[in-house]
């Protein structure tokens, strides 16, 4: 049978705590999986004092990415109205009648779970996993663990751990008078939260200049495995086609590479929060971007790569601008970032009419063929997809190339 522990809360920020009582739990009592679950309108917290969903799921699986048995969970936030822990238990017990479920919780909460929802009901479909935390000490967790489970008919256990009296408001304080909280949070949480300036904080510009190792920091705290990984494989592309196309291959290969590096900066957003950052940072957008959010991400990553990482470099900018559509007469590095996120090691597109190996091989001995080839693979695919909206600017520059190359 297996044995799935729940680990709930608003998570506002997710902080070293949460992570040590639910790897307690997990050795413990030997579970399989760890989930963590945030609450999207939980009934005791204030909605003001929240930050957004999408800032907490991306805060809890930037924390959570690295170890294999902590998995994410949107199951609350995708219910309406207020999530109670008893619906969320009972709802889960029916999708896996064969689990074994487990609510785990720090002591603060137990002392409190008489006043949850219908605590018996969730006592029915779970046991609760108490781990010492605020006013509850490891000597008193035993104890009220028992008493617990006897008024409200149902297992609740201890989890024996050192006492932490972390709390995300305790975080959230802190913040708020301008002191540290790396030691509280992991060290990604603790980045994104500068970067987006939250909980009061402004947002950080960053001066990345002969720092690469904080920009691939703070890229790998906004971007989830699978984009980073593809970005440093675009950065090492570009720098691969800048040494064959550039006049001064020892200036244009580290500005091509810094370029790959930013190309997607800002791909982690969602559609509705990129169409509101470019609205507050007055980008325009094209009727067809706003209908096709995923477009806009180059917009908004080449406005990121100069106010939040201090990139002065208009070309470079430019290029990242362009990454997605093109546009016609591009510069050297704007072709090859355009083509580097197309031709990256890790594509594995079936391209027609082009065979993505004939693009890679061209895109070495001359980048308007290249262009040209990717182009065409890009628009008669577009035109094969039913309903499928061409942007106006990749019909411009195909256009452009197309009466160019001979």
């Amino acid at each position: 049978m297996k044995k799935i522990g729940i680990m709930g809360g608003t998570f506002n920020p997710i902080h070293n705590a949460h992570l040590m009582m639910a790897q307690a739990a997990y050795e413990q009592y030997h579970l399989d999986e760890i989930w963590f679950m945030p609450s999207k309108n939980p009934p005791h917290k204030r909605k003001i004092d929240i930050v957004s969903e999408e800032h907490r799921t991306r805060m809890i699986q930037f924390a959570i990415d690295t170890i294999p048995h902590f998995i994410f969970s949107d199951l609350e936030l995708r219910r309406e109205g207020i999530t109670y822990t008893c619906d969320t238990m009972k709802m889960l017990h029916k999708k896996y009648p064969k689990a074994r479920l487990y609510f785990i919780i720090g002591g603060d909460s137990l002392a409190e779970f008489a006043k949850w929802h219908l605590p018996e009901k969730i006592l029915k479909y779970c046991t609760v996993l108490a781990a010492p935390r605020g006013a509850v000490t490891d000597k008193h967790i035993k104890e009220l663990c028992k008493e617990q489970g006897e008024r409200f008919h149902g297992t609740v256990l201890p989890v024996a751990m050192n006492h932490i009296s972390i709390s995300s408001e305790d975080i959230r304080t802190r913040i708020c008078a301008g002191l540290s909280v790396l030691s509280y949070c992991p060290e990604p949480v603790d980045l994104y939260i500068k970067l987006h300036g939250l909980y009061g904080l402004k947002e950080e510009r960053l001066k990345i200049k002969n720092s690469t190792q904080l920009l691939l920091k703070c890229l790998s705290a906004t971007l989830r495995p699978g984009r980073y990984l593809h970005t440093l494989r675009v950065a090492g592309t570009a720098a691969s086609l800048a040494f064959c196309h550039c006049r001064q291959p020892e200036t244009d290969v580290s500005r091509a590479e810094l370029a790959g590096m930013l190309h997607d900066c800002a791909k982690y957003y969602t559609g509705e929060e990129m169409i509101s950052l470019c609205d507050k940072y007055d980008i325009t957008l094209s009727d067809t971007e706003k209908r096709n959010t995923a477009l806009i991400h180059g917009k908004l990553g080449a406005y990121l790569a100069r106010k939040r990482y201090g990139i002065c470099d208009g070309e470079i900018c430019s290029a990242i601008s362009y990454h997605t559509t093109g546009k016609p007469a591009m510069t050297v590095l704007e072709k090859i970032i355009y083509i580097a996120d197309y031709i990256e090691p890790g594509r594995k597109m079936d391209c027609r009419p082009y065979p993505l190996n004939e693009v890679r091989k061209e895109s070495f001995q001359n980048l308007d063929n290249a262009l040209l080839m990717i182009l065409t693979n890009t628009v008669t695919y577009l035109k094969g997809r039913t309903g499928e909206e061409i942007d106006e600017l990749t019909i411009q520059t195909y256009n452009y190339y197309k009466g160019m190359v001979i």
